[in-house]
């Protein structure tokens, strides 16, 4: 099936898919053209970016209290606790303490001897605690203080821009991080990297000459700061000679992918 031949369909699925709404066979089968189709998974990730940063701004929202004894009939949890309860061996009853005859206790079960030794025995705790503590204020030096690690922050996602070549084969995947002000250029199946040439991202203002973003390491996924991707409409990708375009105001090989910059949310 050609899902391509209708307008709008791959990205309504790709909403769907990504929201957990297509469900049973038709969510296997998205699945198993998605995995033939890049434009398809590139769709899917796309959607998937976007919900990610819907999330973070959401408030918090506390369930109501019903929910859970809701969710504990709907499990049957309230007689699994019973039938657990009932099952657990009942402790046997001790008996009383007059029907204990015990015999007379030793010189080491004294109660005097052992409360007379724990005096002194704490005595010497304490002697020797003294001791320690002035042994290590004179001798042991103070530990510098212990930086906490830094968390790692989550990636905030603002814009996004699918790069394809000339037959709207999609090839990258460009996001823009608002928290970083890092861009991240992610190849796709089907991307390749020319021998004995460099890749170089271009942004397509409105007025002027194409600005240089960086230009792009060999194969895998490339990151590096760079001003709002939201200032240029689109994005381009051409190849230049090794180190990129000798000319500043734009790229001097053939130009082999563009997308247009997109809001994430």
């Amino acid at each position: 099936m050609d899902l391509h031949r209708y307008a709008g369909l791959v990205d309504q699925l790709a909403a769907e898919y990504t929201l957990g709404v297509l469900r049973g066979g038709s969510r296997r089968r998205f699945e198993t053209i998605s995995q033939h189709d890049p434009a398809i998974r590139l769709a899917v990730e796309t959607w998937r970016l976007r919900l990610t940063a819907m999330t973070e701004l959401g408030p918090a929202v506390t369930p109501p209290p019903e929910i859970w004894p809701s969710i504990e009939r709907r499990l049957n949890l309230v007689n699994a606790r019973r039938d657990a309860a009932a099952a657990r061996p009942v402790p046997p009853v001790a008996a009383p303490a007059a029907a204990i005859r015990r015999p007379k206790p030793n010189w080491f079960e004294n109660l005097s001897f052992w409360r007379g030794w724990s005096i002194a025995a704490t005595a010497i705790a304490a002697i020797a605690l003294v001791v320690s503590i002035r042994e290590l204020s004179t001798v042991a030096p103070v530990p510098a203080p212990v930086p906490a690690p830094q968390v790692a922050q989550e990636p905030r996602i603002g814009y996004v821009a699918t790069l394809a070549d000339d037959k709207s084969n999609a090839r990258m995947l460009v996001t823009w991080d608002d928290r970083t002000s890092e861009v991240t250029v992610r190849r796709l199946s089907g991307s390749s990297d020319p021998s004995d040439k460099s890749m170089q991202l271009w942004g397509l203002p409105k007025q002027g000459h194409p600005v240089s973003l960086g230009v792009l390491p060999v194969g895998g996924t490339a990151r590096f700061k760079a001003a709002s991707v939201n200032v240029y409409p689109m994005l381009a990708v051409s190849v230049e000679p090794v180190g990129g375009s000798p000319n500043p105001n734009g790229p001097t090989g053939p130009v082999v992918y563009t997308g247009k910059v997109i809001p994430a949310a």
